[in-house]
């Protein structure tokens, strides 16, 4: 089960281009900062699992993207570059020199996205399964996901009880009412960004690597569990990244965090604090 962490957490408010970005601060005096951002139709509660390993030595930003969990859910504005135009308003607000950045999924992307237009502005970054193409059965899974999302919290509950049955029934709520409080336009945006990829033949995001130039970690998981990076992407990354690396947890899928918690923050927390970066 996913019980709330032990680390005192202080939510704060940032208004970027009139959009309200809510985070949770759990503050180490000290020590470096480390933004933390969810997947798509999700919240920053899904760090939940690593919170407390990684407050005991950093000192956290769990973010909201918008259209998610507590920020302001404008009608519109659901692209990649609009998350990373949030970001950097974000990162700049709190007066941020260096930052690390962790994203898994849409927040990896938003973060690379990011990265590719400010090459050396972090300190380092970690991009837990990001899909680094866009892989030809995505729409069906967007129409997936917006029928979950149109649901009501108990009935989303009761299909994520059917399909997870290890999961708890607290876990199966939460994660229920976070898909379903995520605003329709979140999914309908990236579902067109992803037909326009695949009718224009522009499906491949790994041109945006080469102008990062922060030390990088691509964690990712076992395709034939439900990982979205592909075996031949994991070899671009490594090539095209001037710092890149990367770390595979093959016991897990897509939500590595989550599902390997052990072996997430083994690779994670030693990269975040320097290993690796020369």
């Amino acid at each position: 089960m996913v019980s709330r962490p032990q680390a005192i957490g202080q939510e704060k408010i940032i208004t970027t281009g009139g959009v309200d970005v809510a985070l949770t601060e759990f503050p180490l005096s000290g020590r470096p900062p480390v933004v933390l951002l969810h997947g798509l139709g999700s919240r920053g509660q899904s760090w939940w699992p690593v919170i407390d390993a990684l407050a005991e030595r950093f000192h956290l930003y769990q973010v909201d993207l918008r259209g998610h969990g507590a920020s302001g859910k404008p009608a519109n504005g659901y692209r990649i570059e609009d998350y990373a135009t949030d970001l950097g308003a974000v990162i700049d607000a709190l007066d941020l020199e260096s930052p690390r950045i962790v994203g898994h999924s849409l927040g990896a992307l938003v973060t690379l996205f990011w990265a590719s237009e400010r090459p050396a502005r972090a300190a380092a970054l970690v991009v837990e399964d990001p899909s680094l193409r866009t892989p030809p059965n995505i729409l069906e899974a967007f129409d997936g996901w917006q029928q979950l999302a149109a649901l009501t919290p108990a009935e989303a509950a009761a299909w994520y009880h059917q399909q997870y049955p290890d999961w708890s029934d607290e876990d199966c709520l939460r994660r229920a009412e976070t898909i379903t409080s995520t605003v329709p336009g979140v999914f309908a945006e990236l579902r067109a960004e992803a037909r326009e990829a695949l009718a224009n033949g522009t499906t491949d995001r790994t041109h945006i690597l080469a102008a990062v130039q922060s030390p990088a970690l691509l964690v990712h998981g076992n395709s034939e569990l439900g990982s979205m990076v592909a075996p031949e992407d994991v070899e671009r990354f490594v090539q095209i990244m001037p710092r890149g690396r990367a770390m595979a947890i093959p016991d897990a899928g897509h939500s590595l965090h989550r599902d390997a918690t052990d072996a997430f923050l083994a690779a994670v927390i030693p990269f975040l604090e320097g290993e690796g970066w020369d």
